[in-house]
């Protein structure tokens, strides 16, 4: 699975911005009445709400629609494992129009497409009948985290797991579960008899600590070096970077088939967080996969397999078969015994929804080696690059090589605040103030000349003589 530790960046934010406060309906409840900031609670599961779209049944039997907010779209798959509720926990349909709230796990693997597509344990539908469904976690006196709802829970109280089995009331303990309630004192706490809970099965797990960190992102352009690597441009401009690309990174789709880069392309790049980094802004990696969106049914994940095949997060396990391509980086061919507590990348399209989902993958790639890792710390690489950055991108105008600014006076140390005609680059006690199509600028108030005045040649980059740059450090 694609996930954001960076956070999977592609369907983070949507599914961020469509997360609700608790699903209520027909009454509120008593909230603790505090100045200080509240700690926010752990949770494996995001809340996406909205209006159910147009509902159509796929060949494989699941139910799919397309929920349109404002700017905002996301598509729901609903199979026959998935629990459909109304708001007082009676079983319901799902139909045109309705509102709703679909719970997902947010460690489940999804299709990494776009508009993201989720596949929910539960979904709640809401009706005109009073009832109120919450999701929490529970202590051994049924008082959930944020200490807002306190259950009495009584023989009526029906509990149940995701299939439907019933459970004693110790079972909620410690665990995510969906409460369906009416009446609710107003105290702090609020106490109330809930009609039925479901318990969402696991509780919180253990945060593991990767060798890997993901980036995410779009390729807005594809630079051809000398040496024929390829540096990878991803320029959103909340986040940009750079990917150094060589011909030992592995890029595959999200099915495992080889792919050529091109700009537009949505990816995810696995970075060894041992490797050395150069310092420079917008900062450069240089990743050993990346993997491609499409819209073909394909998931991965990169992960570390124990013995049985078991993933450290013991989310996955691995039901290797004979037709499963497995391969080190370079694709000369593994067993499936060098796997073992290796970090792989796994593509596969099916799994089980048992704890751990079981799968049988089509292709593993094993991103490291039997070699011990080096205990000590990460090397970081201070390297010059502003030679590199001018020769993969600059104009001449006039004889005179005009070079992007705000690149590389950042990575020069200087701080560049946009003016609108022009900018403002400061640096300890030094400050220059440069105008587009203007020779004239200034060097702490005092007025100086370009050979040629700063140009807007690209949408939202200012060029200045190469020059100038090389005088900010002191040449």
């Amino acid at each position: 699975m694609m996930k954001k530790t960076m956070t999977m960046a592609l369907t983070a934010t949507l599914a961020t911005s469509a997360i609700s406060a608790p699903f209520a309906f027909a009454q509120d409840k008593a909230e603790p009445i505090s100045n200080e900031v509240q700690e926010e609670i752990a949770t494996n599961f995001i809340q996406l709400t909205g209006k159910l779209g147009k509902i159509e049944k796929r060949e494989s039997g699941m139910l799919f629609t397309t929920i349109e907010q404002g700017d905002e779209t996301f598509s729901l798959t609903i199979g026959e494992n998935t629990l459909v509720l109304d708001n007082t926990g009676k079983k319901a349909e799902l139909k045109e129009g309705l509102q709703f709230t679909a719970f997902v796990n947010k460690n489940k693997p999804m299709l990494a497409i776009y508009p993201p597509q989720y596949a929910p344990e539960v979904v709640v539908v809401e009706t005109n009948d009073m009832g109120i469904a919450e999701i929490g976690t529970f202590d051994k006196d049924f008082v959930n985290k944020e200490n807002t709802l306190k259950l009495n829970l009584s023989e009526e109280s029906q509990i149940t797991n995701l299939a439907g089995e019933k459970l004693a009331k110790e079972d909620i303990i410690g665990k995510e579960a969906i409460v369906f309630y009416g009446p609710a004192t107003f105290s702090i706490p609020a106490q109330t008899s809930p009609s039925s809970i479901v318990v969402l099965e696991d509780a919180q797990p253990e945060e593991e600590v990767g060798n890997f960190i993901e980036f995410t992102g779009e390729i807005s352009d594809i630079v051809t070096r000398e040496n024929s690597t390829q540096l990878v441009v991803n320029d959103d401009k909340e986040n940009p970077f750079s990917l150094a690309v060589d011909n030992e990174t592995v890029v595959l789709d999200n099915t495992g088939k080889e792919v050529k880069l091109a700009k537009g392309m949505k990816f995810t790049a696995y970075v060894d967080s041992q490797k050395p980094a150069i310092l420079i802004y917008p900062p450069q990696y240089a990743p050993e996969a990346i993997i491609i969106e499409t819209e073909e049914m394909g998931f991965v994940t990169v992960s570390t397999f124990d013995e049985n095949f078991v993933n450290k997060e013991n989310t996955l396990k691995l039901n290797i078969a004979e037709d499963t391509v497995i391969t080190n980086r370079t694709g000369e061919k593994l067993t499936k015994e060098e796997i073992i507590d290796q970090t792989a990348l796994v593509f596969y399209t099916v799994s089980t929804k048992s704890i751990p989902a079981q799968t049988t993958p089509a292709k593993i790639v094993v991103l490291t080696d039997n070699e011990e890792p080096s205990t000590s710390a990460p090397v970081i690489e201070v390297l010059d690059m502003i030679a590199e950055i001018i020769e993969q991108d600059h104009y001449e105008v006039n004889g005179v090589k005009m070079v992007p600014l705000r690149v590389l006076a950042e990575s020069l140390g200087f701080t560049v605040k946009s003016t609108g005609k022009g900018a403002v680059l400061t640096k300890d006690n030094l400050s220059y103030e440069i105008t587009r199509d203007q020779k004239e600028y200034t060097h702490n108030r005092a007025i100086k000349k370009f050979e040629v005045a700063p140009t807007l040649l690209e949408k939202n980059k200012t060029y200045v003589p190469q020059e100038f740059i090389y005088s900010l450090r002191g040449e």
